[in-house]
């Protein structure tokens, strides 16, 4: 009785201390900790709308490192590697005491080949920690931090850490960034003979990761070898051993793309701005961007010939950005003619430097005037010599035309009709609406008075684009967007109101009808451009911007020192170029089934009507009015 007494006791007091154990283990388990992401830098993948690499940095450390989550690699690639490296990965606790016999029998006694017995869990340890394994110390040290791992990580953390930090040879780690670099495209789309390439790579980085020039044989051998144990688990595959005679060649890091080189910069650099408030190594190591690489290489392409074309009168850089109104987004910038040309200081982005606009604000003062009832369309200015008290302005060719409609007083940048209307707005003035619509670094009021209708103030292409949007989108501003990410969200918040549905749709149907330089191209004769040229006091600055289906376009000719030319007039300088690439996206099928389409979906804002005025006055027709026209009215 007394040793059944005792033999309970025993058996009680080894429950208590299991479950104490237990609970323990389960409080290792799940004690909040970092993520093993968190302990490394990341490269960050920068990719177009299509999911087309434009980019892969260095990590932090100065490693292709592009931390990818389990579930984004492919399983076969997962599969493959378990086969390889540790079949029993999800039976053990973090060490195979068979695999390690074997291993020390056949290094120390045998006098064979040397072998680990490595587990996935014990190669994550020696890459975490940085142990030298090779020791019988060392490799006690690994041991006891892959038990350390399994204790306090998952399986699938730790398989997902050993499969980021892996070696691929040179500065490349990790099956992210060595999938990009090996076969141009992500970890989750490798096929069979890419995955199983990728598998047998680690056990010999320096042979088999052909950093080595072209021999791939090493590579191929092994990578034959594994597909036989493959075949074995996967007797289905059997017949796909001709794709793995096909012959392939791997990538390089020098074969990386450098695409889009200042949107890439833009978006890095608001990740950067983000990353500040996050955690050490949290930042986003994939960014989509809006980017559409087709048409951005467009762009590239135009500002390329078009600068080598008319570098005889001293164009030698050029800017521009395409944005689709709808979803705000940038589908192309083109900081600079040359990205990597130092005379022109190449690597400046020109779409982020104020300059003088010239005459492209003269739409949003028309627009001002017809919402605060100053003028509609056929209302007769004067273009005559005048004084706005000290300033007395000049139009550009120097004469002066007498009476002129607002719609041709437009169309046809007359300085002083302009300034004619500016002095007449209440509030908002332009200045009010410059301010209202973000455009930074303004100058107090005072210090442009009139002038800033004339290019008196500074903008960017960013800004200036931005602008030109909020006419597509009938009067509402809304931000720009660099990141596809975001546009499903923003897309459905409102934007700024800055000037009615009516005043908006006036507007562009008097800029539709400023004649382009030539007429020979077909794109507007498929749908109309609402165009608008400026050009800044001293022929600093030439620029063409405008509204075409969905999109915006802008294009900037000039020099960043600031250098005036006299061949930097906006109509003979930046419309060619403007029209050249309006014209190449209307002759894209895809490009015009967009913008045919979206042309016909603009109603008539409902406060819009068309009313007879008196032709000579643009007053309402009376007895003494011999003739009328018809305008649109508000």
């Amino acid at each position: 009785m007394h040793h059944y007494k005792k033999l309970k006791r025993r058996v009680l007091n080894c429950l208590i201390a299991l479950t104490i154990i237990a609970i323990a283990l389960l409080c290792v388990r799940l004690w909040p900790r970092a993520a093993l992401s968190q302990s490394f830098a990341s490269s960050t993948a920068v990719y177009d709308t299509n999911g087309r690499l434009l980019r892969l940095t260095l990590s932090a450390d100065d490693k292709f490192r592009l931390w990818t989550p389990l579930k984004e690699i492919s399983p076969t690639l997962v599969e493959a590697t378990l086969l390889h490296e540790d079949r029993h990965f999800k039976l053990h606790p973090g060490i195979n005491p068979f695999a390690l016999g074997r291993g020390a029998w056949r290094t120390y006694f045998a006098g064979g080949r040397r072998q680990g017995g490595s587990t996935i869990s014990m190669q994550l340890a020696r890459l975490k920690y940085r142990l030298n394994s090779r020791s019988v110390a060392g490799k006690l040290k690994q041991i006891a931090r892959a038990v350390q791992l399994e204790m306090s990580c998952s399986k699938n953390d730790i398989l997902e850490a050993y499969l980021n930090l892996v070696p691929y040879g040179a500065n490349i780690e990790g099956v992210g960034a060595a999938s990009l670099i090996y076969f141009s495209k992500r970890a989750e789309k490798l096929t069979l003979p890419e995955a199983l390439a990728m598998t047998v790579i680690p056990q010999s980085p320096a042979r088999r990761g052909g950093l080595n020039g072209a021999n791939i044989a090493p590579l191929v051998e092994a990578r034959a070898a594994l597909f036989k144990e493959w075949v074995e688990m996967h007797p289905g595959d059997a017949d796909k051993s001709a794709q793995l005679a096909t012959p392939f060649k791997l990538g390089s890091i020098d074969e990386l793309p450098f695409l889009a080189p200042h949107a890439v910069e833009v978006l890095l650099a608001s990740a950067r701005v983000a990353n500040l408030t996050k955690a050490k190594n949290e930042s986003a190591t994939e960014i989509r961007s809006t980017i559409d690489l087709r048409q951005q290489r467009l762009l590239e392409r135009h500002l390329r010939a078009y600068v080598a074309a008319n570098n005889r009168i001293g164009i030698r850089n050029a800017s521009a950005m395409l944005l689709d109104t709808r979803t705000m987004a940038v589908k192309a910038v083109v900081g600079s003619a040359d990205f990597f040309n130092a005379d022109i200081d190449g690597q400046v982005n020109g779409t982020l430097a104020k300059r003088s606009p010239g005459s492209t604000l003269k739409p949003f003062v028309y627009a001002l005037g017809i919402d605060q009832g100053v003028l509609h369309p056929a209302t007769v200015l004067r273009d005559l010599p005048s004084s706005f008290g000290p300033f007395s302005p000049e139009n550009f060719d120097g004469q002066f035309v007498g009476p002129i409609t607002a719609h041709d007083a437009l169309i046809k940048s007359r300085n002083i009709p302009a300034v004619q209307v500016a002095s007449k707005l209440s509030k908002p003035s332009l200045y009010d609406f410059l301010k209202t619509a973000g455009v930074a670094r303004l100058k107090p009021e005072a210090h442009y008075g009139l002038a800033l209708v004339l290019g008196g103030g500074e903008v960017t292409m960013e800004e200036l684009v931005t602008l030109y949007a909020s006419l597509a989108n009938r009067g509402e501003l809304k931000s720009i967007k660099y990141s596809a990410s975001t546009d499903a969200i923003d897309n459905a918040k409102p934007g700024i109101r800055m000037m009615s549905e009516e005043a908006a749709y006036i507007t562009l149907d008097i800029l539709k009808d400023n004649p382009r330089p030539s007429e020979s191209a077909f794109a507007t004769k498929r749908f109309p451009v609402a165009w608008k040229t400026g050009t800044s006091y001293g022929f600093r600055d030439a620029w063409s911007v405008g509204v075409f289906g969905p999109y915006v376009l802008a294009v900037w000719i000039g020099n960043f020192d600031g250098e005036a030319n006299p061949a930097f007039i906006g109509a003979s300088a930046a419309a060619p170029l403007f029209f050249q690439i309006v014209d190449s996206i209307g002759a894209d099928s895809r490009n015009m089934a967009d913008a045919v389409q979206f042309q016909p979906s603009q109603p008539l804002p409902k406060r819009l009507t068309k009313i007879d005025v008196c032709t000579a006055s643009g007053d309402l027709p009376n007895a003494a009015c011999p003739q009328t026209s018809s305008t649109w009215f508000i």
